[in-house]
């Protein structure tokens, strides 16, 4: 839940903006005296207030006033901030307290400020290594909670934020459940095992949020922590090409999806994503638990390696299967008017040929259609030349870019100072010469601002140079003079 740039230890849903005035605001509970509401959902109410003890801002989780009379969601409530308070780990939200006064049960929790990953997607705020590095903390806050013994359940862009220093915080563990009830020793106020209420909810209930279930989830099965790594996989894929794989027009629609139907291709929404992200989203998006990662663990491993080839702009290239496996991905997920137009592409081609070969009875006849698909494929061998040029053409237009040099399908850009927005500017240009490429690798990008004189020397000094900013050339000029005394 996010209100005026700060969102709570315990996301939910946006409530209506108009004023109402609560009895809660102003009072204190135990040593926390509250100030404001700041949102609630189906399993309490979160206010801001402030611990008189340690002098902080908090949040305040309550169990709503007109459900405290169920005495299993009081349960849930109390084992959620309890499963919750054993994890520490910097990507999860922490649980500072959980107490009870005056029949109300309430729990203390970190007061996040920054951004949830709903709000960064929506207003185009990632590019391809912002969403890699949320994906690696998230993985390592999940592979703690699951040593742990807690499974989240509920993994979605809306309970994960980014702090402003770029650190990520997984929200609400409201669906938390302990992955092993029958050795857990956490025990509820009054003597009763507190694990039974979690193992109540293990198989054939749906808890989660629709779009980012499990097929088990869905299916109401037993889960366990492949289940949070399924979710993980739907919000990867939705943070580099902006569409949640399984959405359909309802719940019942996107479960069976989920369920049933294959995800489209990331290389269908955004075709120059590196090949190490296509193979871990694809893993984590098998519908059979045994088919995807064993634990987080693993998948932090891999993230890792891709985060690294990332910011070096190596990009494994596709082999032979990979590309038909690719090709014919695409060709499943064409819609009824591309294979329209395929279909008749095709029939002309052919029609054109039969009718050459009936009428002159010889292929001389076709030497000129030979001669113009020659000149077709040297255009398109041509075309990741040009495009690359065009790429520094429009490049060079950003003030902060220092200098361009393109080499192998790879290009380097040397800026004074690498922020969010010129990630995503830079980009974005880089999107658009990919979608533009005929065949072969797509182009990657490396954005440099830590050049040193030495380095930016040898780029210089070398081929494949298409842009430098004129003082970019004065300090080369003025570093090779020095070097020379």
């Amino acid at each position: 839940m996010k209100r005026d740039g700060v969102v709570l230890g315990a996301a939910m849903d946006p409530q209506t903006k108009t004023l109402v005035l609560d009895p809660l605001i102003g009072r204190t509970l135990s040593q926390y005296r509250i100030e404001s509401l700041l949102g609630q959902g189906g399993m309490g109410v979160v206010y801001r207030a402030r611990d008189l003890k340690l002098q902080r801002p908090v949040a305040l989780k309550l169990l709503p006033a007109d459900l405290t009379a169920d005495p299993e969601r009081r349960k849930r409530f109390v084992l959620e901030a309890r499963a919750a308070a054993r994890i520490s780990h910097p990507a999860i939200a922490q649980i500072y307290d959980v107490d009870e006064q005056e029949g109300t049960i309430f729990i203390a929790m970190e007061l996040v400020e920054g951004k949830t990953i709903r709000t960064l997607i929506e207003n185009g705020e990632l590019d391809l290594l912002g969403a890699i590095d949320i994906a690696l903390q998230v993985a390592g806050g999940l592979a703690k909670a699951h040593a742990a013994g807690i499974l989240h359940r509920d993994i979605k862009p809306a309970n994960v934020m980014q702090t402003p220093d770029g650190h990520v915080k997984i929200l609400d563990f409201g669906l938390a459940k302990l992955l092993n009830p029958e050795t857990s020793t956490l025990m509820l106020a009054g003597g009763g095992d507190s694990s039974s209420a979690l193992a109540q909810t293990q198989v054939g209930a749906l808890k989660g949020t629709p779009a980012y279930m499990s097929p088990e989830q869905v299916k109401g099965e037993r889960l366990d922590a492949r289940s949070d790594i399924f979710s993980l996989g739907c919000m990867l894929f939705e943070m580099t090409t902006g569409k949640a794989p399984f959405a359909r027009a309802t719940a019942v629609e996107t479960m069976h999806a989920i369920a049933f139907a294959d995800p489209p291709a990331l290389s269908s929404i955004r075709p120059n994503l590196p090949v190490g992200l296509r193979q871990i989203v694809s893993k984590c998006l098998q519908k059979r638990p045994e088919d995807r990662y064993a634990d987080a663990r693993a998948l932090v491993e891999d993230l890792r390696v891709l985060r690294r080839e990332t910011e070096s702009g190596l990009v494994r290239g596709l082999s032979l299967k990979e590309r038909l496996d690719e090709t014919l991905d695409r060709l499943r997920h064409l819609t009824p008017a591309d294979y329209a137009w395929l279909a008749g592409a095709t029939l002309v081609v052919a029609s054109v040929i039969y009718l050459l070969l009936a009428k002159t009875g010889s292929m001389v006849q076709l030497v000129p259609l030979a001669v113009a698909v020659l000149l077709l494929y040297r255009k398109i061998r041509d075309q990741p030349r040009k495009l690359s040029e065009l790429f520094a053409r429009k490049v060079a237009q950003i003030p902060e870019v220092r200098l361009i040099v393109c080499g192998e399908g790879k290009i380097t850009v040397g800026v004074d100072r690498a922020v969010g927005q010129l990630y995503g500017r830079i980009n974005e240009q880089l999107n658009q010469c990919n979608q533009k490429l005929f065949f072969g690798q797509p182009m990657s990008v490396v954005i440099r601002d830590d050049l040193s004189p030495e380095e930016t020397r040898q780029m210089l000094a070398g081929a494949g140079v298409q842009y430098v900013r004129d003082d970019a050339i004065q300090a080369h000029d003025s570093t090779a003079s020095a070097s020379r005394r």
